[in-house]
């Protein structure tokens, strides 16, 4: 019915104000809703504020050595954990890397994220990979046995500027990398590692020693180092200490879904009780930077892997040095194991 005639001028008698005092109530309420809406239109169309933007996802490659120690795949499996992270593709390296690539491919599927590509590379001198034997047959369209640097190659050059390589290995690919197109040290973003050791070793009260990810191709992290990729680097001074202890290691494992039976299944197959999260803490970096204390430093790699930082040149590298276990398992198991 249209709003005409008795019924319109029923409302409209219907609708009187009770006392001057109330109506400029309601125009000053009304007043102030206008102008609250106005600033929030302001603070939507200001650049760089939106209230519906979401945080730009950390496109990443994995280069790793899975399937030797343990905390490799703790590594992948907070990867797996981190919306903020687009991990596309896994490169394998050291050793036999089709087997690696194999295991690396399964957790991925045993994740939910079957669809990255993983691609072995370059092979070296036979290395233990007791985990590897929960891969073995494992096939997938996305498995290659060749083509890492290759698939570097052109990731990089395909997205310049846009892409983080993370390596929790020995730097074999990514010498390799350099060597086949030396212009793609310009395309890198970044380079986040765990390696080297400035001023402890493994032992706790321990001063700087060989670390094994860089002592294990010491020319490679030579020419890393000298690539002028900027580099973000988690040595054992920040690691060496994250022991995952039983409680929280039954607190991940007994979670009931595939990654966390993955990752059980390679904690038996590597056959040791304590693993040290090495690896984890470089991928925490790019999620949780404030983690650690870092300096900016200047790093040399001599001929035999150790870390040098040498005082009055030029920084080429922001090196993680102090950090708070705690910190790290807090934000580690509420990645992987939240509490209910």
């Amino acid at each position: 019915m249209n709003r005409t005639g008795a019924l319109w001028q029923d409302e409209r008698h219907a609708f009187k104000p009770r006392s001057v005092p109330a109506l400029a109530c309601l125009l000053g309420l009304l007043t102030a809703m206008g102008r609250g809406l106005a600033m929030v239109a302001m603070i939507v169309a200001a650049p760089g504020h939106s209230i519906s933007e979401a945080p730009k996802p950390i496109h990443i490659i994995l280069d790793t050595d899975i399937g030797t120690d343990i905390d490799d795949a703790f590594a992948l499996a907070l990867v797996l954990d981190s919306p903020e992270l687009d991990l596309l593709g896994v490169t394998t390296v050291s050793g036999d890397t089709e087997a690696r690539a194999a295991l690396a491919a399964k957790m991925l599927r045993e994740g939910g994220r079957g669809n990255i590509p993983v691609y072995a590379g370059v092979p070296g001198k036979p290395l233990p990979c007791g985990q590897c034997r929960w891969a073995e047959g494992f096939h997938s369209p996305q498995l290659h046995n060749r083509g890492a640097v290759e698939f570097l190659d052109a990731s990089f050059n395909r997205r310049p500027g846009e892409i983080t390589l993370v390596t929790i290995g020995p730097l074999t690919n990514v010498r390799a990398l350099l060597k086949k197109d030396p212009s793609v040290a310009k395309k890198i973003q970044r380079i986040v590692m765990m390696g080297g050791s400035i001023r402890r070793g493994y032992r706790p009260g321990s001063g700087a020693e060989l670390e094994y990810n860089i002592a294990r191709d010491a020319s490679a992290a030579q020419a890393v180092f000298s690539s002028g990729i900027p580099i973000v680097m988690a040595p054992l001074d920040v690691t060496a200490m994250l022991q995952l202890d039983r409680p929280a290691r039954e607190r991940i494992f007994s979670r009931a879904d595939s990654p966390s039976r993955a990752l059980g299944a390679l904690y038996a197959l590597w056959g040791q009780e304590t693993p040290t999260l090495f690896d984890p803490m470089a991928v925490s970096l790019l999620i949780e930077p404030g983690l650690c204390e870092t300096e900016r430093l200047h790093i040399e790699v001599d001929s035999r892997g150790m870390t040098l930082a040498l005082p009055g040149q030029s920084a080429n590298a922001t090196v993680a040095l102090r950090t708070g276990p705690k910190r790290f398992f807090d934000f580690y198991l509420g990645r992987l194991a939240p509490e209910r």
